[in-house]
Order: structure tokens, then C-alpha cells, then sequence
């Protein structure tokens, strides 16, 4: 087999640096050589020798047809050529006994089929139309005759899907190349496929913004659980736990064309909970094609955002350019062909996503007294006069005239503030909104290519490679103009495919495919702080010392209510490596296909953020009065920067992270077999079984599980000190310090985190029904398994990451021991790994995968009627299902039992201060020194005695007791274009409930809700048409030359999007006495302030808010929803001739072009002033935005 290779970038994609930021420390390669890659598709290309499928995840059409003679007989032997007309390629089947023949691997583009046997006459069909991953059924007549005489058939492309009993949507090659979307980003348009919904952030819609651009979900799959294919190779990566991302988006202008696929029944189709969005890249041909453009996106053509507008704030400035290029065509003619793209873009866009309000001035010096001429709930006391007056409970003074002496003011504090900025502005008389930045700006730089070889070596076979690689630069967040802000953010992806296609005979034919994709996603802090001393703000030299320079940077200051300093830092590359080997065979009537697909998944991290160095927080623990459990300053505003300026931090830490190297596999098989029993009933018959391995940490840094039966060491002691001060819940014999984490490697346990089920047998049933020649009934049933491997999550490492606790105080506050000028006075605790066993992280809360998982299962079903109507219409009518099963869920196995809980259905008092009463702590004394302080002080409330493991914090696992139901009816409408102009459209009538959210902790089950994903209607319609003036249009086609440039050539394309509402999500522990459907406004009385009734009931005092009780509130309500999708972009565009088979092209496009609104989903803390109300600082999409191109085609 023959493999193109790039001479250039190889090294930097073995580097592995983030971009722009080399770190030599950070190094990682591919582990699979190409040459070990071509010797194990050479290995199974000879030893794999049953029938076999077309490919996994397939991008490619596939022809299939009987070939008759006049009478109807079938005609065996007869030789069927298939041409791309564009490449001048062709491929040569022969039908078996049944007259059946088939053609897989064909891409997608306009194809000739030619039909000879001896004593007919030879058979052309021209202008066949192959689609992503579509099946093309003919039906070929041969006439009696010579095969000198040749009979021309001239009869479109057939419209409806007679063998197949998926449901999906092809988005064809001038969609993708004329709709408007934006940034030109592909993806965009897998909205249009009836059966989706958007759920990711509108905001997030640029190409390099991996995780929101295919954030849909899918016929009752949910978000980000769908799988992303280029030309049959796997092309996401993982960013969240279960969160399937795009790692790769090709310019527009590379796309051939794609397919969305919201209920497949193909045993092929694998490594997704249901949905496939499969894109098929431009080939190039025999003649010299390609693009040229540049894109402007004019800041003065722009609307402002709907709340800058309310509080008159003006359109910030910014600027974006887009450029790019894509040529294609021969080699060597008829068989060697080449395509190459090249997009860029280089943008500085307003961001400012951090806290508006900083300390004035005379805060910064310890006074406070504006802030106390607002109210006496303002008031700053001193923590130095702290004491105890019983019960559990203390007092302290104030400071006089609410001013802070200069004496008891922190160095350190002083220090920091120097990189701290002043405000801006007086904001509000509570100095809040005092440090607008509308200025700020993310500076961003991309630029991605990608190169294609595509190589017919013989007749029998023909192969491609691919190289696709992007990287892309940002920096943002510096608020204080300083080196303790600013962040530098980068993306980088790198992908690689190879396939190979050989015929064995006419009817047999073998793919083979390797894939490798890689993603890095880097972030780090300014580079000016890199290597900072912390000397320079009073701090110990030991403490500077105990932190590694390559990590060391500005401390993070989280001060509740103000602008921080926290910044993450991490590099995370993910790889992804495919193999799939697959064949296919006609037989009688059947067309078989089998095959294997194995990915390998690998996921490394480094962390060097900045709570690596040191995080701080301060709230109003300490300067709130005069009682400890005083309610707190609204915000927390004064008190939480008092203490801060006192040097007293409520807690902190450092973090010292360990990296990690974890990987898991796929294995998955299938067979499967259309059987054409008739010429108009097809049945689709598959099984596909899949084996994922248990994540595994290369060098075993992580947990393996909890023992909840293990003797803690500290037991004896324990229970010593509790029968001394026991609770009447709870008799001392009865108190028990059970339970500790296990680690793979240790006493026999094995490296793999789990034991992955090893039973998932998939089948998938479909059929179609030809009903008469333009009417088509389908349906079918297949199930789906979710992933449990790197996909999943990552390794929890506790014991290989410790976090050195600060500790300000061991007797709430009496006295104080470490402060922000003297941290960490015991040193800095090293990580010991599995070395404690069962005490690793007592004190503190715990994370771990359960042992024996099940692997989430979706069972999805359809029947619908497909009708091909007048004028290359097609209308589909279908119902769909999709019930999902053993969902994953997380659960704290050490919540508070429920019978300590109260029931009433207001604020119990007695409870609360029951519960959270100070007695003494069994544990002090006990606890690690890095323990939190909770666990470690003298006394400890007492809810935490009555936990399951008092011993721990929280102990949090996985379940699978989740379950979904989603039931939909899809209504689609498709003209392909013909007579100047196409058109699109569909509705979604659903519903989506599931049961995945636990009201109480310790419930016994899941309740049941509607689900997030849940969007009762949806509308999407799209269309091109060309408008019908100039020369070869139905009007002034005979016009001047001059006057018939200037009025031909113009075309308008738009995409038209309605989606209702999602349920608000999660609603709090509330006091409701009502109805809640009292809660619901009618349409005509909603507005931004006001988008609920909030008088229906709600308990608003924040002092009367619930605690400590058995919720009963739900979570989400049907009728309670965020606001709806009214989105309609439109394009113009003007192409003009220049020379012979040139184009000039000029476009615009307005994205949000009558400038609707989204409104963010409202606030639903009934305490806060804003209760009910959508008004931000942003609305949830953009506003109208202009996208100017020219762009040269030639």
C-alpha cells in the first residue's frame, strides 16, 4: 500500500508542547509508528478471510442494484462500472445468481454506471448522485442486443432510502458550501437534521471551540455522546467526564459533504450512545480546482448586545479576519490525485468574564466606613477579640468606626495588593461594579491544514491518506494590567488517516483503515509571573523554597465578592488511535458485512496552576459579628477584604498535583446483512459486540476502589474519645471507623480500575417496505452501549496529589496559628501514593470509580412512511423512541442519613442548631496534619458523627441506577436543488424525562424529572435559491452582457431556527406554599426582570431559607422554562464569471440577522434581589453579526 507522508510538521506533532509554550519537560510521541501501522493492515488484509462489512463509522456511498432483463429475469454475470466522473476512476463489480450487485467505498460526487454482458446492449446511466454514507439501490434492465448498441438512461438520481431503515440527514455539498454559519464552521449545520437539539453555548461557536460546536443532542441521546468521524476515522477527544468533543473542524470549503444520523440500525456503527455525524472531505480530481477567500467581520456592522444597550454601554471595538485557501487535482491523471486547505484567523474580541468590583482606596487602608454608612449589616469586627460563650458559640467586638488599625493590617496583604488594581469607576454606592473593562480582549490566533492524497494503484485496488493538523493561540483575563492576571490558553490537534481498499473479485471487497488523532488542550498564567518569588510579598523563604520554580507562580487570592487571581494551568494532550479492518460480499440476495474495529484511548495531564503554588480564600468567617453564626454582609462585601487585609484566611492550600497517564481500549465486532427478499422489501439484520477494558494508570497513580468494611487504625482511639461524649443517635458500641481506599497493584488487586461488563451484545433490526414506486415504510430497533473507559473520566489520585492544608485556627478562631504572612509552617506535604492504604485522605473527602460498573445501555426504535412527492420533494414522517438504561450516576455515599433530616415543611430551627451544634471531636488528635479543619479541630458538629464514615468527608462513587425515556415524532421536507434553488425543513414534536438526579443524598434511588435535554418543539428550515435573472436564468436571459453581469448570479440562502425552551435547571432546597404551576407567566406578562411569577409562593427571607431537612422541592418543572431559540441568518451572495471557468464571489451574511435576543436562564435563588429575573451582563447568544467575504473559485 502506498502512504503519503507530509515532509513537514512531523516533529512537531511528536513534541507535544502546548502551543507556542515549549516545555521540555512535557514531551510524549505517537506509540505506533506508521510502518508498524502498514504491517498490520498488511497482516490482516491477508489473514482476515470471513465476510466483512463496510468499514466502521463509514463516510463513503455505496451503489447496490439488480440487474433484469426485459421480462423481469435476473442477470447473473453481467459487469457493472461504476465512474467518477470528476476523477475519471472507476470500479468493476459483476452480479451473482440473484443479478445482485454491490459497490461500497465510493466517495461521495456524481457518478456514471455502465452495464455489459454479452448478447445485450451495453447500459449508461449518467449523473448518479453518491451521498455520505447513503446506499444508492438501482434498478439496471438490460435490452437483447450487441453490446456495440448502447441504450442511455437519463432518469434522476432516486430520492428515497428503499434499503436502509436509519434515520438521518445528508447536509449536501451546497449546504455546506452556501448556507451561512459561523466562522464558516461545518458543524453548524448538523442543526438542520430533524431529531436534533442545540444544548451547547451559543456563544461558543468558533471552530477552535471544540466542546459547544457539536454540542447536540440526538434523538434522545444526549449532548456530547454522539460520535464525530472524518472520512471513517474518529475525530473527537474528552473534555468533561462522559463529554465527547470535536477535535478537529475542517474549513467549509474541504467538505464534501456530511451526514447527521439520529437512529442508525447498522450493526457497523459503534463507540456511541446512538447519534454519528460522519464528514466526507473533498477529494481532488483530474482537473486543477480550488478556492481562495478572505472574510471581515466589520465591528460597525455589528449590533450591540441587548444589555449593553439597556445600561448604555457602547459596542466595544474589536477586530477578526478570516483567510483561506483549498486547491485540488491531478498527479497523475485518472490515478493520482491531491487536495490541500489552509484556513486562518487572527481576532481580538471583547472579553471580560471577571468579577467588575476590586477594594477602593480607602479599603485598601483598613477603612471601611462608607461601606458602614449603608447599614450596620456592614459592620467589620475584629477576630482578635474573638471568645467563647457557650454552646458551641462566640461573640466579638467591632471595629470602631468600621476602620481597621494600621497596625493589625497583614505585610503580605499589603504586598499583594501592589499587583492589585484601583477602580475605574465609583460603581455602586456598595463600590460593586467598580472595575468595568468592557476593553479587555481575548487576542487569538489559529490556523489549521490539511492535505489529502487519494492514489488508484490497480484495478482491484485504491487507497488515501490524510493529514489534518490545527493550532490554535490565546491570551485573555489580565484584569490588572499586572503579572498576577492573564492567562494563555492554547488548542492544538494533529490526525491522521490511511485506507486501503482491495477487491478479491467482483463481489468481494476489503477495507482497511487506520486512524490516529491527537488533541492538546494547554492553559497557563501570564508568562511574566512564571518562576515568581514569593519572597517579594513577605512570604517565608521556606515556603518559596518548597515549591519547584518550574510551577511556581503568583499565589491565588480568592477574596469572596472581588476579583482574584486564580488561574489554571495544565497541559492535556488526548490521543485517540483506530483500526478497523472490514469486508464485504454479495451472496444470492444477501449483501454481507463483517468486521473488526479496535481504538485505543490515551489521556496524559500535567498540572501548574497557580493553587499549585498557594490558594488562599477569604470570606466573612472571621469578620462577621457579633456572633459567629451572624448572617454575613450582603455579598460578603467589606468583610471578606477586611479579612483579607487581616491576613486571616478562612482556608487554603497547596495543591501538589500529580500527572497522569491513563489509557483503556475498544474492541468491537459485527456482522451484518441486508437481505433484499424482494425488489421492494429489504431487511437489515446485524449484531455487533463491544469489549472496552477498565482505565488503567500506567504507573498505577491513582484509587482503585473503597473497602467498606476495613479497620481504620484510628478506631480504637475514636471510639475511646466518643464513648466519652457520645450522641443519642448513635451508642458508643454502634460508633464505627470503617471504610479506606484501595490502590490497583496493591494486595493483588489489578491495574485495571474496574471490571468492565463483558456481555455487550448489540442487535440491530431494520427493514424496508416499498410500498408502491413512491412510497417507502421503515423501521427498526438497535441498542447502544455508553463508554466506561478514559472517556469516562479520569483517575481519581488521592494519596499521589496531597494537598497541604493551611490552618488558620484549631479552636474556631480563639486563637490563630497560620496566617497569609506566616502559611504552611509544617512544610509542604509530599505525596506518598498508596503508602498509607486505608488512611489515604482521612479528613478529607474521597472519589472512586464503583468496581463493577454496567455499561450504559440505549435501546432506540423508529417506524416512519418516507414519500417522494412532485417537483424532487420528499416528505418522512416518523415516530422515534429511545430508552436508555443503567445511566450513570454519582452518589456521596457519606450523606447524612435521612432520619436525622428534618421533615417539616419549614425553616426547623431546632434541627439545624441541632445539628450543627460544636461538640467535642473524637477525632482531634487523630486526624493528618494536612487534614481539613473540620475533622481536626477540637470540637466538630455534630451531624458529621452521624455520617456513615465520620472519618471521611465526603465518599463519592458511581452508579448506574439511571434511566431515560424519550419519545419524538419527526417531520422532514427535502427538495434537493434542481430549477435554481433548494429547500429544507423539519419539526420535532418530543418529550425527554429521565432519572439521574438524587433530591437527597442518602434517597434511596434517583428521582425521576424532566429531562435537561428535554426541548418539546423544534422548527429548522433552510434553502438556497438562485435568483432567475441574467443569462441562462428565466428572466432577461438575452440581456446585454453588461447589464447581465450586474443582475445575474445573485442567490440568497438562509437558515431559519426555532427551539423552545429548556426546563430550568436545579432548583434549590426551597420553602413553595402553592401551587407550583401558579409559578408559570403567560407569555404576554414575561419579561427580563420578571421572567416567572415569583410571588407564587416561594419563602423569600434569606434567614428562612431550608436546612438540614428532606427535600421534597423538585429539580426542574415541564412548564418552567429558559428562554426559546428565535435565530434566522441569511446570506447574499454575487457570483460573477471571470474567464473561463473562473468565479469571483461576494457574500454576505448576517448570523442572527433580525437581532433576536436569547436571555440567559433566570435566577432561581429566591434570597437574592434578582430572583426570578434573565438580566446579565450579556445575553446568551450574540447579537446580529456580519460576515464580508470575496472569494476567488476556480
Amino acid at each position: 500500500m502506498g502512504v503519503y507522508v507530509p515532509a513537514h510538521g512531523c516533529a512537531r506533532w511528536a513534541a507535544g508542547s502546548p502551543p507556542g509554550r515549549g516545555r521540555g519537560t512535557m514531551q510524549d510521541t505517537p506509540h505506533l509508528r506508521v510502518a508498524h501501522v502498514l504491517a498490520a493492515m498488511l497482516v490482516v488484509t491477508a489473514t482476515l478471510g470471513w465476510p466483512g462489512s463496510s468499514s466502521g463509522q463509514e463516510a463513503r456511498g455505496t451503489v447496490t442494484g439488480t440487474v433484469r432483463d426485459a421480462s423481469g429475469g435476473v442477470v447473473p454475470g453481467a459487469t457493472v462500472t461504476i465512474t467518477n466522473e470528476a476523477m475519471g476512476t472507476n470500479v468493476s463489480v459483476v452480479t451473482n445468481d440473484r443479478g445482485f450487485f454491490q459497490a461500497p467505498y465510493l466517495l461521495p460526487g456524481t457518478y456514471q454506471l455502465v452495464a455489459e454482458l454479452s448478447g445485450f446492449k451495453r447500459y449508461v446511466r449518467e449523473a448518479l448522485q453518491v451521498r455520505v454514507s447513503d446506499t444508492l439501490d438501482l434498478e439496471v434492465v438490460l435490452e437483447i442486443g450487441q453490446p456495440e448498441e448502447e441504450v442511455t438512461v437519463t432518469a434522476s438520481t432516486p430520492l428515497l432510502e428503499t434499503t436502509s431503515a436509519s434515520l438521518g440527514q445528508v447536509v449536501d455539498t451546497r449546504r455546506v458550501a452556501e448556507l451561512p454559519t459561523p466562522h464558516g464552521d461545518p458543524f453548524a449545520l448538523i442543526g438542520v437534521a430533524g431529531g436534533v437539539s442545540s444544548m451547547g453555548a451559543l456563544r461558543l461557536d468558533r471552530p477552535f471551540e471544540p466542546t459547544h460546536i457539536v454540542g447536540y443532542a440526538m434523538a434522545g441521546t444526549r449532548s456530547n455522546r454522539s460520535d464525530i468521524t472524518i472520512d471513517g476515522v474518529p475525530s473527537t477527544s474528552t473534555a468533561n467526564a462522559g463529554e465527547v468533543i470535536a477535535s478537529y473542524v475542517p474549513p467549509q470549503d474541504l467538505v464534501q459533504e456530511f451526514k447527521v444520523q439520529t437512529a442508525t440500525f447498522d450493526a457497523q456503527f459503534g463507540n456511541t450512545e446512538g447519534g454519528v455525524t460522519n464528514l466526507s472531505l473533498k477529494s481532488g480530481t483530474n482537473e486543477l480546482h480550488g478556492t481562495g477567500y478572505f472574510v471581515k467581520m466589520p465591528a460597525d456592522l455589528f449590533a450591540n448586545d441587548f444589555f449593553a444597550n439597556a445600561n448604555d454601554i457602547p459596542l466595544p471595538d474589536f477586530s477578526y479576519n478570516r483567510w483561506g485557501a483549498t486547491a485540488g487535482g491531478p498527479i497523475l491523471r485518472q490515478k493520482t490525485f491531491f487536495m490541500y486547505g489552509y484556513e486562518g484567523i487572527d481576532e481580538a474580541r471583547p472579553r471580560n468574564n471577571g468579577n467588575p468590583t476590586v477594594p477602593t482606596e480607602k479599603m485598601r487602608n483598613g477603612d471601611f466606613s462608607e461601606l458602614l454608612a449603608l447599614g450596620p449589616e456592614y459592620q467589620i469586627y475584629n477576630p482578635y477579640t474573638r471568645r467563647a460563650i457557650g454552646g458551641g458559640r462566640f461573640e466579638q467586638e467591632r471595629f470602631t468606626g468600621n476602620i481597621i488599625p494600621q497596625e493589625l493590617i497583614d505585610p503580605a496583604a499589603q504586598e499583594i495588593l501592589e499587583f492589585y488594581a484601583l477602580p475605574r469607576t465609583a460603581g455602586s454606592p456598595d463600590g460593586t461594579n467598580n472595575f468595568q473593562r468592557p476593553e479587555l480582549k481575548e487576542n487569538t490566533a489559529y490556523g489549521t491544514h490539511t492535505i489529502r492524497i487519494d492514489h488508484v494503484a490497480t484495478d482491484k485496488q485504491r487507497m488515501y491518506g490524510r493529514v489534518s493538523w490545527y493550532d490554535r493561540d490565546s491570551d485573555y483575563n489580565n484584569y490588572f494590567d499586572t503579572l498576577a492576571t492573564g492567562q494563555e490558553f492554547g488548542f492544538a490537534s494533529r490526525q491522521v488517516a490511511l485506507d486501503h481498499v482491495y477487491a478479491f473479485n467482483g463481489t468481494t471487497v476489503l477495507n482497511v483503515r487506520y486512524g490516529y488523532d491527537r488533541f492538546i488542550r494547554s492553559s497557563d498564567s501570564n508568562s511574566a509571573n512564571h518562576g515568581f518569588d514569593l519572597t517579594a510579598l513577605g512570604m517565608p523563604a521556606a515556603y518559596n523554597d518548597a515549591i519547584s520554580e518550574d510551577i511556581r507562580r503568583f499565589p491565588r487570592v480568592d477574596i469572596e465578592g472581588y476579583q482574584g487571581t486564580g488561574i489554571g494551568g495544565f497541559h492535556r494532550p488526548t490521543e485517540t488511535q483506530s483500526f478497523i479492518a472490514t469486508l464485504n460480499r454479495s451472496a444470492g440476495a444477501h449483501a454481507l458485512k463483517t468486521g473488526l474495529e479496535f481504538r485505543r484511548y490515551r489521556e496524559t495531564q500535567t498540572f501548574f496552576g497557580n493553587d499549585n503554588t498557594g490558594q488562599f480564600n477569604f470570606d466573612s468567617t472571621w469578620t462577621r459579628g457579633p456572633f459567629d453564626n451572624s448572617p454575613p454582609s450582603p455579598g460578603e462585601l467589606g468583610q471578606s477584604f477586611a479579612g483579607f487585609l487581616l491576613g486571616l484566611p478562612t482556608d487554603g492550600w497547596v495543591n501538589r498535583s500529580a500527572s497522569y497517564d491513563e489509557r483503556s481500549q475498544t474492541w468491537g465486532f459485527f456482522v451484518q446483512d441486508d437481505w433484499r427478499i424482494s425488489s421492494r422489501l429489504t431487511l437489515n439484520l446485524g449484531l455487533r459486540y463491544e469489549l472496552e477494558t477498565p482505565l488503567v494508570e500506567v504507573d498505577n497513580r491513582t484509587v482503585r476502589g473503597f473497602d467498606a468494611d476495613a479497620v481504620q487504625p484510628i478506631e480504637q482511639a475514636a471510639r475511646a474519645a466518643y464513648a466519652g461524649n457520645p450522641t443519642s443517635e448513635i451508642p458508643p458500641g454502634q460508633f464505627m471507623v470503617r471504610g479506606g481506599l484501595t490502590f490497583p497493584g496493591v494486595d493483588g488487586l489489578s491495574s485495571g480500575l474496574y471490571e468492565t461488563p463483558k456481555n455487550n451484545i448489540m442487535p440491530r433490526l431494520g427493514f424496508a417496505y416499498q410500498l408502491d414506486d413512491k412510497t417507502v415504510l421503515r423501521g427498526g430497533y438497535g441498542m447502544f452501549y455508553g463508554f466506561l473507559g478514559q472517556r469516562r473520566g479520569d483517575v481519581s489520585q488521592s494519596g499521589f496529589s496531597e494537598r497541604t492544608n493551611l490552618v488558620p485556627t484549631r479552636d474556631s478562631g480563639l486563637t490563630f496559628i497560620e496566617t497569609l504572612s506566616n502559611p504552611f509552617q509544617n512544610g509542604i506535604q509530599e505525596p506518598v501514593g498508596a503508602a498509607r492504604g486505608i488512611e489515604t485522605f482521612v479528613g478529607q473527602s474521597i472519589t472512586f470509580f464503583d468496581p463493577e460498573p454496567d455499561s450504559p445501555r440505549m435501546q432506540r426504535w423508529q417506524v416512519g412512511i418516507q414519500r417522494e412527492l412532485p417537483g424532487r420533494w420528499v416528505a418522512e414522517v416518523t415516530y422515534v423512541g429511545n430508552h436508555g438504561s443503567r445511566l450513570q450516576t454519582n452518589r456521596n455515599l457519606n450523606a447524612t442519613p435521612l432520619e436525622h433530616l428534618s421533615t417539616r415543611p419549614v425553616r426547623d430551627e431546632a434541627t439545624i442548631d441541632y445539628l450543627s451544634e460544636q461538640v467535642p471531636n473524637p477525632f482531634f488528635g487523630l486526624m493528618p496534619s494536612t487534614a481539613i479543619s473540620a475533622l481536626s479541630g477540637e470540637m466538630i458538629a455534630r451531624e458529621r458523627l452521624l455520617r456513615p464514615f465520620p472519618q471521611f468527608d465526603e465518599v463519592n462513587t458511581t452508579t448506574n441506577e439511571g434511566s431515560s425515556w424519550y419519545h419524538a415524532l419527526q417531520v422532514d421536507l427535502q427538495r434537493r436543488f434542481a430549477g435554481g434553488y433548494t429547500l429544507g425543513g423539519n419539526y420535532t414534536f418530543s418529550r425527554f424525562t429521565e432519572t439521574l438526579d438524587f433530591l437527597n443524598g442518602a434517597d434511596p434511588a434517583p428521582s425521576e424529572f424532566i429531562g435537561i435535554h428535554d426541548v418539546p418543539h423544534r422548527v429548522t428550515l433552510n434553502g438556497i435559491w438562485e435568483l432567475p435573472f441574467g443569462e441562462g436564468r428565466r428572466f432577461a436571459a438575452r440581456a446585454h452582457p453588461i447589464v447581465s453581469t450586474l443582475i445575474g448570479g445573485w442567490q440568497i440562502s438562509g437558515i431559519y431556527t426555532y427551539q423552545m425552551g429548556r426546563p430550568i435547571q436545579n432548583w434549590g432546597n426551597l420553602i413553595f406554599n402553592g401551587n407550583p404551576r401558579d409559578i408559570a407567566l403567560p407569555g404576554s406578562e414575561r419579561t427580563v426582570e420578571r421572567w416567572f411569577n415569583t410571588e407564587a409562593g416561594f419563602e423569600r427571607r434569606s434567614d428562612q431559607q431550608l436546612g438540614s431537612n428532606v427535600r421534597t422541592f423538585p429539580m426542574r418543572f415541564d412548564f418552567l422554562r429558559t428562554p426559546p431559540i428565535n435565530n434566522v441568518d441569511l446570506s447574499i451572495i454575487k457570483n460573477t464569471r471571470v474567464g473561463f471557468g473562473n468565479t469571483l464571489q461576494f457574500r454576505l451574511e448576517a448570523l442572527n440577522a433580525l437581532n433576536h435576543p436569547l436571555f440567559n436562564s433566570p435566577n432561581i435563588n429566591p434570597a437574592a434581589e434578582a430572583f426570578g429575573s434573565t438580566v446579565g451582563s450579556t445575553q446568551g447568544n450574540y447579537s446580529r453579526r456580519v460576515q464580508v467575504m470575496v472569494k476567488f473559485l476556480f
